[in-house]
């Protein structure tokens, strides 16, 4: 298939804003791929990898830009302004392919199979001259593209493809194309996704083998699934009355911490991020953990990962750290056993997805059981590179004596902890979703998750620097997000620097010095209230907002949605 069929489903892509139409542009193209099928599913996002693999490219905007360069000829000077002027880089290199001058006299025909197969090769570049390697493999697919084919390669390299394509309508899309587009048929498909991430396999499954193929889809190791989420209980009370079955509902920790997810086959182990990014390398000290504590030769569980000072880490009453120190470790690549010693860590496990057999449809109390079967208690220990590993604490509770769980409300917001998760011991494990049957309760006015939608430069000695920024909530139903205030204080100068550096290549537009962004930094904001205005989009605007910190373990669709912000103002 040539590229330029590709490139003329994307510019169709982004030219409507209706759902429906892009669905059904890409139930066409899904439809008539074949072999191609793969390769298409994740690179109609800009994506060379199912979910579940963060495997990155390595390529900046620099050597992109180096790239473009070397390729047509252009001057520097004249491609930056282009590249300030739009905000997208690749609207820059289809620039500098017309204007450039440099004219290849052998140029080849790209190519699906070339673009994708050149770029994922970009990953495995290694060592001394990879960056030289690079900046001529990307050359070489811009000297041989037309402008339009030079604007999605820069995109795709870069991963801002700016189409308009979530998972939802990467979803509907194969439920119209292999199945009949009903409402049974996008649930089976989302299903199928849920216990993969991967819509490669998916797509393939659903043209092979139908909605019985899909639906025998199940979870394995080191192929993390989707975490179960949680709605927010407004009260003790009607938590534990929606949450109950039987009379009775577990009430369990919820820890400031990150969602973890381990998975175990044989001697092989390895962890991942509620992101589906896999931290193994990062947290030895867990590995180690697992190795001693864990028994079953091959099981999934889910549980979460809390820091705690290095002095408390031994005793009965540990303290936490605050998330942002402990999400240093995440991204760690050097001094990780050091690191490890600094901020020493307990996996608190509460769940267990797959032993031998798949376990998602098993009543939560049986997962409960089937967990503790799995492993026994591994008291952390710093010096020897060993965290802990630990059930979370709860306790049973019945409707008619709520006692209980009032104190171990408080143990947990005494202990430093965010609240109580509610579970209903009937429960099923539903993947990526957000159900009734599982709760968790908080103070009132808990911090917010909010996506960086768009941004301003600062005045005086933080001009250089994205210093007023604009939040946005996320609107599920919509697949939107809508602007709840903006934020201005609370960061250091180093945190401000680094926030600038992180969100200058997410520029879509510049006009005078602000800027529009793509949705994808997620940060943690405390506020004083929550008031009404008719200046944002939500119809909602954060009083005195203060930036906490960057949520490295969310995407943005999992920042704090409309219904909950509206919730938080009702409950005011």
């Amino acid at each position: 298939m040539e590229y330029v069929a590709l490139v003329d489903v994307y510019d169709q892509l982004a030219a409507t804003d209706s759902n429906n139409e892009k669905r059904d542009i890409l139930a066409d193209l899904f439809a008539d791929a074949g072999e191609l099928l793969p390769r298409l599913v994740t690179l109609v996002r800009g994506r060379l990898w199912p979910a579940y693999d963060r495997a990155e490219l390595g390529v900046s905007s620099s050597l992109t830009l180096e790239a473009i360069l070397r390729a047509t000829g252009a001057v520097e000077s004249d491609v930056r302004d282009r590249w300030k002027e739009t905000g997208d880089l690749g609207d820059a290199a289809a620039w500098a392919v017309d204007n450039g001058g440099q004219q290849t006299l052998f140029s080849q025909t790209l190519t699906v199979e070339r673009v994708h197969d050149e770029l994922r090769g970009l990953a495995s570049y290694r060592g001394t001259g990879s960056q030289d390697r690079k900046i001529d493999t990307l050359a070489g697919l811009i000297a041989d593209a037309n402008s339009s084919e030079a604007r999605y390669v820069v995109r795709t390299a870069l991963g801002h493809m700016r189409v308009g394509i979530g998972e939802g309508t990467i979803r509907d899309a194969i439920a119209n194309a292999f199945l009949d587009g009903s409402d049974e048929a996008i649930d089976t498909v989302e299903r199928a996704f849920q216990v993969t991430t991967d819509f490669q396999t998916v797509a393939e499954t659903a043209r092979d083998g139908g909605s019985s193929g899909l639906n025998s889809l199940d979870v394995r190791t080191f192929r993390p699934v989707q975490v179960m989420l949680a709605e927010k209980a407004e009260s003790l009370e009607e938590g534990i009355a929606d949450a109950a079955s039987d009379n009775r509902v577990l009430c369990e920790y919820k820890y400031d911490g990150f969602r973890i997810q381990i998975h175990v086959d044989g001697d092989e182990i390895r962890l991942f991020t509620r992101r589906l990014e896999e931290v193994t390398e990062q947290f030895p000290d867990v590995v180690q953990a697992v190795r001693e504590g864990v028994s079953a030769d091959r099981v999934v569980l889910d549980g979460e990962l809390v820091g705690y000072s290095p002095e408390s880490i031994a005793t009965a009453d540990r303290t936490p750290v605050v998330f942002q120190r402990l999400s240093r470790r995440i991204k760690r690549e050097s001094d990780i056993e050091a690191l490890a010693r600094e901020i020493p860590v307990v996996v608190h496990l509460f769940d267990c997805l797959a032993i031998g057999e798949l376990l998602l449809e098993a009543p939560a109390s049986e997962r409960l059981e089937r967990l503790n079967e799995t492993f026994e208690t591994v008291q952390p220990s710093p010096d020897s590179l060993r965290a802990g590993l630990e059930q979370a604490r709860s306790r049973w509770v019945t409707t008619n004596d709520l006692d209980p769980a009032e104190s171990l409300y408080r143990d947990a917001l005494d202990a430093g902890h965010e609240g109580l998760m509610l579970k209903n011991p009937n429960a099923d494990y539903q993947p990526g979703r957000r159900v009734g049957r599982l709760l968790k309760l908080k103070p009132t006015m808990e911090p917010l998750d909010l996506v960086v939608s768009r941004a301003k430069y600062s005045e005086g000695r933080r001009s250089e620097w994205l210093g007023r920024l604009y939040l946005a909530c996320y609107d599920p139903e919509a697949d939107a997000f809508h602007e709840v205030g903006r934020l201005s204080t609370g960061y250091t100068d180093e945190e401000l620097q680094k926030l600038t550096d992180r969100l200058e290549p997410l520029v879509r537009t510049r006009e005078g010095r602000a800027v529009d962004l793509e949705h994808e930094v997620v940060l943690e904001i405390e506020y004083e209230e929550i008031q009404e205005s008719s200046e944002y989009g939500s119809g909602f605007a954060l009083r005195f907002p203060r930036f906490l910190g960057v949520r490295e373990d969310l995407d943005p669709v999992d920042a704090d949605t409309i219904d909950r912000v509206e919730s938080l103002y009702d409950s005011q």
